[in-house]
């Protein structure tokens, strides 16, 4: 076992077409189990090679091999040592298994082996060989293999005799010019580069290539209009079917490879826009929708989900697509069972995997790593298998996914502990409130009445009144705590439901002013109304409660016998009521603090009582649910200005 201080070996195992790679990946699995390293699992597909049989032996290699522990890897490559290289080279592989391969002898020296060529071109790395224990396939790219499966296709045909007639016609032109029959030899080839890269397949490049020949013997070669020929064309002939053939195949190669880097760019796109996509979505619905968008582009397949929460929550959401019919012959309750294992052991079951392989779905879990949070379908009976480069990205898709779900949980699990400590809190500074600032007037109220029950033949009428009024104002100022405490606690749950009506805002400070405590009267109340018909839509109620507040916190912070000023006006479709007041004003910075929860001043008059930061919070509260704002800001020469905003309401509403 490597040191805890050394970095992880990575291990690179060849996967191949050729019987002997199971055994070769086995061995490579048991090599990275017994030193703990990275086991990687690589395959270079050549683009010439087009074999169904080859084809499925290697897929059947790459899923032992991800069975085995792998992480499968495809790359593209005519030349295999060089791309095995070149993959080890940047992906810091420190061993690579391969089967043995021994050389191929050519008319002059043996062909180097693959073995050999790696030696050349990874020196750095060590290359363990497992010895055959089966024949050798020496399967490789067949022409006539290849075809004897194309079909020909009638517009191939087409294409190719058009492009063949115009040759010849350009041909006369030349001849008829008195130029050298070389130079159609040349129009010749260049048709032939035509064929290739309009048609698919080899046929027509091939046909092409013959066609071209007799064509050129039959009009250009004396006897002319014959197929017979001078023996001097001989060479010339075999020249030019020798430069029309490799120019053909060279032409289909780039054409195959083009195609296939485009795909590779399409599908590299919709890992990187999903990637994109998952950064934007907000909720875990939102997530899982986007990657059913993105697996159906990138696999062209139906595919679906099951969120999971220890079982499959509900019905399946689907996206299905033209090309493989939907899930509408997919009886998906049949296969539910597959889906449950799938969420209770994390791994993938289904269609092409040794569990539930009757299944027509194959089904993989998005998790992370403790947890499944859904499980994905893919349609995969009755449309193209996927590739293993496509299926990587799928996986990589379904990693991103379970990534974002994760930090979506824990962003709200997050929250969730925030709110919880957050009413705790609440919950803790309303009761120290409480519990600190009730003493006061009950300790008042309880010493007073006492004092009453016992003395009440000794006290005189003016002692006897004084008692009574300050009974009486500590019992108003729990009533209007309790008020407030009822409302703001109705409020901020959105239990409140406000009765809107068009209001004389006049009548609501009238109504205010005639509500207030009796330190209030120490204090000259002027109001100051710029429209005395201004009317307002608001829950009279609690606008007065508004005012009360308001008016009671610039009684706390006025001397007696300074002025408390109470206005209104209409400004830009709002009405905008103000009580300002002759107290030190607001704390620079603490603007806003002041209509926060618990949130109590310092400076205030030595009649006022300590209040516990309830009445300016409720005041916030109830103005923005009848959609005002509320501010506060400072005065000269001293003072505050609190102000709030309510719409207005039209005089023809009122009379409605």
């Amino acid at each position: 076992m490597p040191g805890q201080g050394m970095e992880r070996e990575r291990i690179l195992v060849c996967v191949s077409a050729s019987p002997t790679s199971r055994d070769v990946i086995r061995r490579a699995a048991r090599l990275s189990g017994s030193i703990g390293a990275d086991l990687i699992a690589l395959y270079v597909e050549d683009p010439e090679i087009r074999d169904d049989a080859q084809e499925e032996a290697v897929h059947e290699h790459l899923s032992l091999a991800e069975r085995q522990g792998a992480v499968i890897t495809t790359i593209y490559g005519n030349d295999p040592a060089t791309a095995i290289a070149q993959y080890a080279r940047v992906s810091g592989i420190t061993k690579i298994v391969l089967g043995k391969s021994p050389g191929s002898r050519s008319l002059f020296a043996r062909k180097e082996t693959l073995m050999s060529r790696l030696n050349e071109l990874a020196p750095d790395v060590e290359i363990i060989i497992v010895p055959n224990r089966l024949p050798e396939d020496r399967r490789r790219f067949s022409l006539m293999g290849q075809l004897q499966k194309e079909k020909l296709a009638p517009d191939d045909l087409i294409k190719t005799i058009l492009i063949l007639a115009l040759c010849t016609g350009i041909g006369f032109l030349l001849s008829l010019g008195g130029l050298a029959i070389t130079n159609v030899v040349l129009i010749y080839i260049l048709g032939v580069l035509a064929v290739a890269l309009f048609t698919t397949g080899y046929t027509c490049s091939l046909l092409s290539s013959l066609l071209s020949v007799l064509t050129f013997n039959f009009f250009f070669t004396e006897p002319y209009y014959s197929l017979q020929s001078s023996p001097d064309y001989l060479a010339t002939f075999a020249v030019m079917f020798a430069a029309a053939i490799l120019s053909s195949s060279l032409t289909s190669r780039i054409k195959t490879q083009s195609v296939q880097t485009a795909n590779k760019a399409y599908q590299t796109e919709v890992l990187l826009s999903t990637s994109q996509l998952l950064l934007k979505a907000e909720d875990r619905e939102e997530i899982l929708n986007v990657v059913l968008q993105q697996l159906s582009r990138l696999l062209e397949h139906s595919v679906l989900y099951y969120d999971w929460d220890g079982v499959p929550t509900g019905e399946p959401v689907l996206n299905e697509i033209e090309s493989d019919q939907g899930f509408g012959q997919v009886d998906l309750a049949a296969e539910r069972e597959a889906v449950e294992w799938v969420g209770r052991n994390g791994k993938h079951a289904g269609r092409s995997t040794r569990k539930w392989s009757q299944a027509k779905c194959l089904y993989m879990a998005i998790r992370s790593e403790n947890r499944v949070w859904a499980v994905v379908g893919i349609r995969a009976d009755n449309a193209p298998s996927i590739d293993e480069y496509r299926k990587n990205l799928m996986i990589s898709i379904l990693d991103e996914c379970a990534l974002a779900i994760e930090k979506d949980h824990i962003t709200r699990e997050n929250q969730r502990i925030e709110e919880s400590a957050r009413q705790e809190a609440l919950r803790a500074n309303l009761l120290r409130a409480i519990s600190h600032d009730l003493r006061t007037p009950l300790t008042s109220i309880s010493g007073n009445a006492a004092v009453l029950l016992e003395n009440m033949g000794d006290l005189d009428e003016t002692r006897k009144e004084e008692l009574y009024a300050s009974i009486y104002d500590d019992a108003i100022w729990l009533n209007g705590l309790v008020e407030n405490l009822l409302t703001i606690t109705r409020t901020e749950n959105g239990a409140v439901t406000l009765s809107l009506q068009p209001e004389m805002v006049s009548d609501a400070i009238e109504e205010a002013v005639r509500h207030l405590d009796r330190n209030a009267a120490k204090r000259k109340i002027v109001t100051d109304l710029l429209d005395d018909l201004l009317m307002a839509r608001m829950d009279s109620a609690l606008i007065v409660q508004v005012l009360i507040n308001l008016i009671n916190n610039a009684v706390m912070y006025t001397p007696e016998n300074a002025e408390i000023r109470i206005g209104a006006k209409a400004e830009d479709g709002m009405a905008v009521l103000w009580v300002e007041d002759e107290g030190q004003g607001v704390p620079a910075g603490e603007e806003d603090k002041v209509f926060e929860m618990f949130y109590t001043g310092v400076k205030r008059s030595p009649d006022s009582r300590r209040g516990i930061g309830l009445g300016l919070a409720l005041c916030r509260s109830i103005v923005q649910a009848h959609g005002g704002e509320i501010g506060v800001k400072n005065v000269r020469p001293h003072g505050a200005r609190f102000w709030f905003t309510l719409p207005i309401a039209e005089v023809e509403e009122y009379g409605e």
